[in-house]
């Protein structure tokens, strides 16, 4: 990670050294398979003419092998070409190949081949091809999710020549923040154009077509840096959230990572607030299926029968608008899991569930909300705990910042009987976003987790947070029980198994989905034994 800030640092401090990749630019458009090298404007687009998020060195590099498809060409060839008078190890030409093989669909590394110990090459023969209509200028964001623009952060020390540090925050945060395909991120090139500008944000939601926009600062003074950010509603102006960050400089490269995901983290929960709150105020007969889906979560969170039911429907309406909608499909699984947990889901709900998720999982490889989702709902049905886990690790690796895609995570790793990496992805998603609405599903996966470990005392504090942030998750109330009568106190275990049968009259055991039968037995055992119902 250090030596690519500090090439790129090289590179700012010494912008009159034109690369012979910034010489290459300006000339006609390239193709490779369903995409487009718009290299006049310096961007990647899609078949549909929307900008591909792609970090300015892995365009480089599908640039320099677009212009010699078929050929091989050496990685000191491309590293010279790409990084031009900077020393730079294969590590990050590898780091600019994955990002390159993911902007263009072709993570298998089939199109663009790695040639053993000689280099790389495009198996598909990129022709130089007439350039797409222009889009409108500049380019708007799609319509069918919501938009946000990252701002170039304001360099505010007096070095004018910190602006490689500033910059660096902003590229690092685009990238981060594209990797949630939920939302949409205006590509580096568009957010660039207000570098150096005091631009007011609704004025950029209104020349973008976003419906947000993250705009900050960074000062460095006296051995130690400030960063300021926050997200404004770009339709009002108001703001949505903002936090602030300081640091020592004894490694500005680990701050900017640990700026760039806790930002990241932050946002998305922050944006789908608003987005749930925007779909709650739109006319009935004007929703899509992304509206009823936030619709849907809303009543989700009432925590109620009632609410619940009202959140099937809604999601039952918008997988039947959409067909191929792979988030819809993967959240309808994972409503029908927590209402089966809270004893309000039928036999046939609960088939409808484990379908919808082997669906998500099939259609929706590219949305990691969307495989996390659907992985939860696999591993909670026991349907398939190998697809459920792979499912889960790639919904990481496409988004790590994502508190609920390392939530679901946490709990497919833990119906696997894997405790520890359990532990992992549930410590992460508290560290991404302390403050999630739905926070209690993490703290009873994490007593869960201790009870594997046998640890029952931290299981039962778990747990009772769990019970106390959301009494009407019944989850909590189940572990509250487990974690008592294995630390021998049966008479507490007894009375929150009582209060638990009071506030859910149809509580069951449904324990059923571990994969370790001597785990799944043991917690069986504890909840019979304190009274609740098999």
């Amino acid at each position: 990670m250090s030596r690519r800030w500090l090439a790129y640092a090289f590179l700012m401090m010494h912008r009159g050294i034109r690369s012979a990749m910034d010489e290459a630019r300006g000339g006609p458009a390239l193709r490779i398979g369903g995409v487009t090298l718009d290299t006049a404007r310096g961007c990647l687009r899609g078949a549909d003419g929307a900008e591909i998020a792609l970090a300015p060195k892995p365009f480089d590099l599908l640039v320099m092998l677009a212009r010699n498809p078929g050929r091989t060409l050496s990685k000191d060839a491309l590293l010279d070409a790409v990084w031009p008078g900077v020393h730079v190890t294969e590590d990050s030409l590898f780091q600019a190949v994955r990002e390159a093989r993911r902007a263009i669909g072709d993570e298998a590394g089939q199109v663009l081949r790695s040639v053993p110990r000689r280099g790389y090459l495009l198996e598909v023969a990129a022709p130089p091809a007439p350039a797409p209509p222009p889009p409108p200028a500049p380019a708007m964001a799609p319509l069918d999710r919501p938009a946000l623009a990252v701002l170039p952060f304001a360099n505010l020390s007096s070095d004018a020549e910190q602006e490689y540090f500033s910059d660096g925050i902003t590229d690092e945060l685009i990238t981060q923040l594209s990797r949630a395909r939920w939302f949409y991120v205006i590509a580096r090139n568009s957010s660039f154009t207000y570098k150096g500008r005091a631009v007011d944000p609704r004025q950029v939601g209104r020349d973008l077509g976003v419906r947000y926009v993250l705009e900050g600062s960074v000062r460095r003074a006296a051995g130690r840096v400030r960063i300021a950010c926050q997200l404004i509603d770009a339709e009002t102006g108001h703001q949505l959230w903002g936090e602030r960050f300081d640091g020592a400089l004894d490694d500005i490269f680990e701050l900017q990572d640990r700026v760039a995901e806790a930002v990241a983290g932050a946002i998305e929960p922050s944006l789908q607030h608003a987005e749930i709150q925007r779909a709650q105020a739109k006319p009935t007969g004007s929703l899509t299926a992304y509206d009823l889906l936030l619709q849907a979560m809303y009543w989700q969170r009432i925590l109620t029968i009632e609410g619940n039911q009202k959140a099937l429907h809604l999601l039952r309406a918008a997988v039947q608008l959409d067909p191929e909608f792979a988030l819809g499909k993967a959240q309808l699984a994972n409503m029908t899991a927590f209402m089966t947990v809270n004893t309000w889901a039928d036999e046939a709900i609960q088939e409808e569930g484990a379908r919808c998720a082997r669906e998500a999982v099939a259609s929706g490889r590219d949305d990691p909300l969307a495989l996390a989702l659907a992985a939860h709902a696999l591993a909670f049905y026991g349907a398939d705990h190998s697809a459920a886990r792979a499912a889960a690790a790639r919904a990481q690796a496409l988004n790590p910042n994502s508190a609920v895609i390392a939530a679901c995570a946490g709990w497919v790793y833990n119906f696997n009987s894997e405790p520890q990496v359990a532990l992992e992805a549930f410590q992460r998603a508290l560290r991404l976003s302390p403050l999630d609405p739905a926070i209690e599903r993490t703290y009873v996966g994490v007593s869960s987790v201790h009870v594997a470990f046998g640890d029952y005392a931290s299981a039962l504090e778990w747990a009772e947070r769990s019970v106390q942030v959301a009494p009407l998750h019944s989850p909590g109330h189940r572990y509250v029980i487990i974690a008592n009568w294995l630390l021998g106190r049966e008479d507490a275990a007894r009375a929150a198994a009582a209060r638990m049968l009071a506030m859910f009259p149809a509580a069951r055991v449904h324990i059923r989905r571990y994969r370790d039968t001597a785990f799944r037995e043991k917690l069986i055992a504890a909840l019979v034994a304190a009274g609740i119902p098999e």
